[in-house]
C-alpha cells in the first residue's frame, strides 16, 4: 500500500461521502501492485500481438466460465476469477461482477487489536436498508 489513510483524511469527509473505487465494465478486481504491473504488461503485448482481439472476450470470459460459472449462486457466465496473468507465476488478480454495475462502491479496511491490516470489504450496494 502506497498511501496510507489517516483519521483527519476519514475525518474530511462529509456526510454522505465515502472512500471507494470506480468499476467500469460492472467489473473489480483486487490485486496489489507488483502483479498489477505484471497484468498491465501482459495486456500491452497480448493487444499488441492481436490488436483485433479482446482480452476480456479472448481470454477472461472463459476463465470465468470455468471458474465460477458452475456454482449454483453464479451466473452461467460466471461472477468471479482468480486471473494469473503469467502461466507459472503466484501473481493473481481477483476478479468479480460489481453488484449494480458501473459505479463508485465504499470500500473499508478492516484492521486487528495492533492495527494491521487484516480485511478489505466493499460495499456493492445490493443488500437496501433505510
Amino acid at each position: 500500500m502506497t498511501e496510507d489513510i489517516t483519521d483527519e483524511q476519514i475525518n474530511s469527509l462529509q456526510l454522505g461521502e465515502f472512500f471507494g473505487y470506480g468499476v467500469d465494465a460492472g467489473l473489480g478486481c483486487f490485486t496489489d501492485v507488483e502483479t498489477n504491473n505484471i497484468f498491465s504488461a501482459v495486456m500491452d503485448k497480448f493487444y499488441s500481438d492481436n490488436p483485433d482481439k479482446n482480452y476480456y472476450d479472448d481470454l477472461l470470459a472463459e476463465e470465468f466460465k470455468n471458474t465460477s460459472g458452475q456454482h449454483p449462486l453464479s451466473r452461467d457466465l460466471g461472477d468471479w476469477n482468480n486471473h494469473f496473468p503469467r502461466q507459472g507465476d503466484n501473481n493473481n488478480v481477483i476478479m468479480f461482477a460489481s453488484g449494480w454495475g458501473d459505479g463508485f462502491y465504499p470500500t473499508y479496511w478492516g484492521t486487528d487489536s495492533n492495527g494491521k491490516i487484516v480485511e478489505l470489504i466493499t460495499d456493492f450496494n445490493v443488500v437496501g436498508g433505510e
